[in-house]
């Protein structure tokens, strides 16, 4: 008894020495680089769970027993032990070893990019946050090896971003890759709506080791969309974000080359296209005692809004404790878009909770809430002829000549304008088309880790969407004639799923490192749609549905649901940090095919060997990192209509009004995916703490390809949905990095991305070698790319003035240029023009420099071999097609003569005009300045005379500063075979301004 009284006593001392010998220990932790605090770094006591984490200057504050070490820790630089004690200053050195980022390639935990068997692409929060675009994606131009992202309009709030990885991966279904976000399969407009600030990465899944586990989904690639949280044991944080700047026509100098009212005027006489006394005439009223035009109106400047503002604000709430970790965001957006008429908001409220009630319990809750508003202007794009649209997109060719006001009175014209138009503002007010968005994405998760390195994990999910439109034509509209028209559209959509995975790691030996995972996800994806209309409202006043004439009421409805069950595993092997395997196997089940082949099977094998890890290359000091790739697998694709499998019935009206059933569309009930096979070998590496590359070969196959296969006309049916056909992709995808300059005070680096891709048709139906896209310029032939069919022009014979075009030889898929003709037939010479439909080069390059807090980022990007079709041209390069109502551009003045022999364009007084030929297909390869930012954050010592404030950044940013290219129209990125009369890209100018409390 007094033996145990006396080791009682022993430990309560000893206790309570300990608890005495506690001392307050605090200090910071600087980043060699730069000098800069290192915000987020973790402390903590060796040997214990005591710790904390730097705040924003970098100073941390802890208890620890007096002697015990420190250890601190940060991602991506080397860990340093030091004694505790006194005001401790830590200073960080970077560690090329560990600069791997942490990403999402699929399921279960994430990995370093450095330990990765497949090729991905990642895109950090800097160059994606403060978007100057309303599309975030846009800003994924140029960054990614073998991501083509293409922008095809400027109209505020539109979503036409294309966007594919590695080619075209499909001649009848989707390219279009999976958009992931948060685990959630999405789409690219739930990206698009999401406040560009929330987002922490972008990663581009691009080759069969990192796509094969997303099964049926992943033929195209992946993006993965990973958004931004809160950290547990870091302080509460408030950032406030507000840019404001307007935004203008990225290439507002293709209209400074079209004609003034006066070079017009003389080009209709100099060219024999009409008489002095004729336009005299036709224009009297409008010209000076000399009989030259009074005025000069730029139409575009009427029908176009030049400088429009657009505002971006945003506030974000975001911190932890050792148990929870939060982030709540707000942010609103506003563009007003060139198109009169045309406006884009945007509002999101995003909030993220994770929380560890247990050691062993983890969940939490990422939702985000979106609603936009949009105008578009309905007639953008339309002939300049009709007289009741606004010309849109070819207002510049407008005639110069007629004014936008009364001559007599100076006033403007409010509605009507004398050749026949309307001002565009009064069609806006009178014909508004608004659209509204309502968005949800988010999920909510569990994770159970009963024992080490064990983890249960069940995701719910879902990104659903409330589409509504509302149209109105008023009655006191001048050209309703009294009667009104009111049209109402709603869509209801979702994507729900559910995801179950086990994940275990496990060490074998010492060097034997293995993580298995198995898991079950379904998905249902259902949409809902409803419109009605009428006509006949006869007062502004009561423009509902029922006040319009019964007789105008129509309406329809469709619906829409498919589902997918799919059952997966990984096994990732890691022997010594040198070698790396991984496998995965996914089996997939969808409604969308038919019953005898709604499964399919789908998998993938990847290795990576860590070169520099071998004991051989540890003399070899100027090699920081080595990697080599391989891996191989294959991708399915559903992107298809639910429905294209099943033999459907519509109703129809048979004789005399009676009603009946007719077959629409034939059963196919062998309808099956669409199979990829995919193979990658590539290396990787950083050379003397300076050069950063990555190189890798591709060949990607497409076989049963779904497509509408056309079926003579005597079955029924025009065409049904196939499994035909192949289809191959191979090039090469190259990054390459270089840090110019290196110092604590200042830095600047130079970083490119270039993608080659190659091609072919392997394989048609039916037996056939080739295949024409009727109106469409292109077909499909096996063993070439798919390329443009059409006439090719010839040029101006110098004898006589006359256009000319090569005869086509037997073989029109040959590109022949023996003979030409004067004769125009379309049928007769269309052939092979040798231009391809989709570029085969892509890439971009950034250079980034700082010194003492002000920085500097410049992204550029371009697109190779690109060939597009300027159906615009028809109509401003064509005065004898438009006559002499409508403007041209300044070239047509370059006409042939028998002075003037070897002119660009015809004798315009002969009547000759141009054609639906070559000399529309334009190679529309551009380089364009995407972005620039130019910033400064103030420094940390400005602001020690206070604790609330502690960050401040300035910012200056800039997009589509400028665009080189031989293209003529309005606007190279557009991805499309024909563009007409479409809005072009914006430039935008924006001040920023952060703040940090």
């Amino acid at each position: 008894m007094e033996k145990r009284l006396m080791t009682l006593l022993a430990g309560t001392f000893l206790y309570a020495g300990s608890v005495m010998a506690q001392t307050n220990v605090s200090g910071t932790v600087t980043s060699g680089d730069d000098g800069e605090p290192v915000v987020g770094a973790a402390v903590k006591v060796e040997g214990t769970n005591t710790g904390t984490v730097t705040d924003v200057n970098g100073h941390f504050q802890l208890n620890a027993p007096a002697g015990a070490k420190l250890v601190v820790t940060y991602l991506g630089m080397k860990s340093q032990t030091v004694k505790a004690g006194g005001n401790i200053k830590v200073v960080l050195q970077n560690d090329s070893k560990t600069l791997d980022e942490l990403v999402v390639v699929g399921y279960g935990s994430a990995r370093k990019l450095g330990t990765i068997t497949g090729t991905v692409g990642n895109v950090k929060a800097e160059k994606v946050n403060n978007a100057p675009s309303s599309s975030v994606l846009d800003n994924l131009q140029g960054q990614v090896a073998g991501l083509n992202v293409l922008t095809s309009s400027g109209e505020a709030g539109d979503n036409a971003v294309s966007i594919n990885i590695h080619g075209i991966g499909s001649l009848g279904a989707s390219s279009t890759p999976l958009y992931v976000i948060d685990g959630i399969p999405s789409t690219s407009t739930a990206v698009m709506a999401m406040n560009p600030n929330d987002i922490k990465s972008v990663t581009v899944l691009k080759d069969a080791s990192s796509t094969s586990i997303y099964g049926s989904q992943a033929a195209n690639g992946v993006i993965y969309v990973t958004t931004k949280g809160g950290d547990y044991n870091s302080k509460a944080s408030i950032t406030f974000r507000t840019q404001y700047g307007w935004n203008t026509l990225a290439n507002k100098g293709f209209y400074e080359d079209m004609m003034n009212s006066t070079d017009l005027y003389n080009f209709w006489l100099n060219s024999g296209l009409s008489t002095e006394k004729s336009l005299q005439k036709k224009y009297a009223g409008y010209l000076d005692e000399n009989g030259l035009p009074k005025y000069s109106t730029k139409w575009y400047n009427i029908f176009q809004n030049f400088n429009t503002p657009q505002t971006q604000n945003d506030v974000t709430f975001q911190g932890g404790s050792d148990r929870m970790a939060y982030l709540v965001s707000g942010s609103q957006f506003h563009q007003k878009g060139t198109e009169v008429g045309n406006y884009y908001d945007k509002f999101n409220l995003r909030t993220k909770i994770d929380t560890k009630p247990f050691k062993w319990l983890s969940f939490g809750i990422n939702s985000n809430v979106s609603y936009s508003k949009q105008t578009s202007n309905p007639n953008w794009g339309n002939s300049s002829g009709s007289a009741n649209y606004t010309s849109g997109g070819l207002s510049y060719i407008l005639n110069p000549i007629y004014t936008d006001f009364d001559p007599e009175t100076g006033e403007t014209y409010e509605q009507r304008y004398p050749f026949g138009l309307y001002n565009p503002n009064y069609v806006a007010e009178n014909t508004p088309d608004i659209y509204s968005r309502y968005g949800l994405n988010g999920n909510a998760y569990i994770d159970i880790n009963p024992i080490r390195n064990l983890h249960i994990k069940s995701v719910v999910g879902t990104d659903l969407y409330f589409y509504r439109e509302n149209y109105l034509r008023y009655p006191s509209y001048a050209s309703s004639n009294g009667s009104g028209a009111r049209a109402k559209a709603t869509t209801y959509a979702y994507s729900h799923i559910n995801t179950n995975t086990i994940e275990y790691s496990f060490d074998v030996a010492q060097d034997h490192h293995i993580t298995v995972l198995g898991g079950e996800e379904g998905r249902i994806i259902d949409s809902d749609y409803y419109t009605a209309s009428s006509t006949g409202q006869y007062d502004d006043r009561l423009m509902n549905l029922q006040n319009g004439r019964q007789s105008s009421y129509s309406m329809s409805e469709s619906a829409s649901t498919s589902k997918f069950l799919s059952f997966f595993g990984r096994v990732d092997y890691n022997y010594g940090d040198r070698y790396f395997l991984d496998a995965s196997l996914r089996n997939d089940a969808s409604s969308r095919f038919g019953k005898n082949h709604r499964n399919a099977t789908f998998w993938s094998v990847g290795g990576l060997w860590k070169i520099k890890n071998e004991a051989f290359m540890a003399p070899v000091k100027w090699v920081n990192s080595l990697d080599f790739k391989v891996n191989y697998g294959t991708q399915g694709n559903a992107g298809i209509g639910n429905y294209a499998s099943l033999a459907l019935v519509s109703p129809t009206t048979f004789y005399n009004e009676g009603a009946a059933l007719a077959f629409s569309q034939p059963e196919n009930n062998n309808l099956t995916w669409e199979k990829q096979k995919t193979f990658t070998i590539g290396v990787a590496g950083r050379l003397w703490d300076r050069f950063n590359f990555d190189v890798s070969y591709y060949v990607r196959k497409t076989s049963d390809m779904l497509m509408s296969v056309p079926y003579p006309y005597t079955t029924g049916f025009s065409s049904v949905a196939t499994n035909v056909g192949g289809l191959q992709n191979k090039g090469i995808d190259l990054t390459f990095g270089v840090d110019i300059l290196k110092h604590k005070d200042y830095y600047l680096n130079f970083n490119t991305t270039f993608n080659y891709n190659s091609q072919k048709i392997t394989e048609l139906f039916q037996g056939r070698n080739r295949y024409v896209i009727a109106n469409t310029l292109v077909a499909y032939v096996v063993g070439s790319p798919v390329e443009y069919y059409l006439p090719i022009y010839a040029g101006v014979d110098p004898a006589d003035g006359a256009p000319m075009w090569y005869k086509a030889g037997d073989d029109v898929d040959k590109t022949t240029k023996k003979e030409t003709t004067k004769v125009f037939s379309e049928a007769a010479l269309t052939q092979n023009s040798g231009k391809k439909r989709f570029a085969p080069v892509n890439g971009g390059f950034s250079i980034n420099g700082g010194w003492k807090g002000i920085y500097l980022n410049a992204d550029f990007s371009y697109t190779l071999g690109k060939y597009m079709v300027n159906n615009d041209a028809f109509f401003y390069d064509n005065p004898n097609v438009v006559g002499t109502s409508y403007n041209q551009r300044k070239d047509v003045q370059d006409f042939w003569t028998a002075e003037n022999p070897n002119a660009k364009y015809p004798a315009w007084g002969k009547g000759y005009q141009l054609e639906f030929d070559t000399h529309l297909l334009e190679n529309a390869s551009f380089l364009r300045l995407k972005n620039l930012v130019i910033g400064y954050n103030l420094p940390k010592k400005w602001l020690a005379f206070q604790n609330v404030l502690h960050g401040v950044n300035i910012s200056f940013t800039a997009r589509n500063l400028f665009t080189i290219t031989n293209y003529t129209g309005i606007d190279p990125e557009v991805d499309s075979n024909v563009t007409y009369g479409v809005a072009g890209n914006t430039k935008q100018y924006l001040f920023g301004l952060s703040l940090t409390f």
